[in-house]
């Protein structure tokens, strides 16, 4: 073994961390929130106007309800979504339930996202 590695130097795998007794819990608020966070990245929507429910159902896996506004084009641009509702509501569907299987580690059984009004999806300026 060569001294780098012996010392823990560069190349070497971080030690493994070390078990302590105890329980790690994510509130629902933290639920609720990160899924309100998710919908609206996943959404392409601001976060205030994203509304989260989460319930466990018994078993450990997750229930989320989302309720948000369709994101449409400016009117009169003659820009065409991207892809129909209904396929937006799938991809987001599949996008938030993967996001936060991997933020919380948690499964999630189902995501059910009602779209409850519209926003204009301007464009955002670079600067």
């Amino acid at each position: 073994m060569s001294a780098a590695a012996a010392d823990g130097g560069v190349g070497a795998p971080p030690p493994a961390p070390r078990q302590v007794a105890g329980y790690d819990r994510v509130g629902s608020a933290a639920l609720v929130h990160t899924a309100q966070a998710v919908a609206s990245e996943a959404l392409r929507v601001p976060f205030r106007e994203a509304r989260a429910r989460v319930a466990d159902d018994g078993h450990g896996a997750l229930a989320v309800e989302i309720t948000a506004p369709l994101a449409v084009p400016v009117l009169g641009t003659h820009a065409v979504p991207d892809e129909p509702v209904v396929t937006t509501a799938h991809r987001a569907r599949a996008l938030i339930a993967e996001r936060l299987r991997h933020i919380t580690g948690r499964q999630v059984e189902r995501v059910t996202v009602t779209f409850s009004s519209s926003v204009v999806d301007t464009p955002r300026r670079v600067r």
